[in-house]
């Protein structure tokens, strides 16, 4: 149960880390993460970078659902 409650907390965390960007600018959340990516990953191609990314677009939808709501 510990374990389970650390995961969801760290998925929030995740998902929460980037929305400020988007709730700030109506651009599209594909723009506001390829500016990101750009700036923090030394190697666009790398699996961490995608990791990044991925996490980023995740974040940055979620913050514009809840602009809407």
């Amino acid at each position: 149960m510990r374990r389970r409650l650390l995961l969801v907390a760290a998925a929030m965390a995740l998902l929460l880390g980037q929305p400020s960007a988007a709730a700030a600018a109506e651009r599209s959340c594909e723009d506001i993460c390829g500016e990101l990516a750009a700036q923090n990953c030394e190697v666009i191609d790398s699996m961490r970078c995608n990791f990044y990314i991925a996490g980023c677009l995740a974040g940055c939808s979620f913050g514009k659902i809840i602009k809407q709501l």
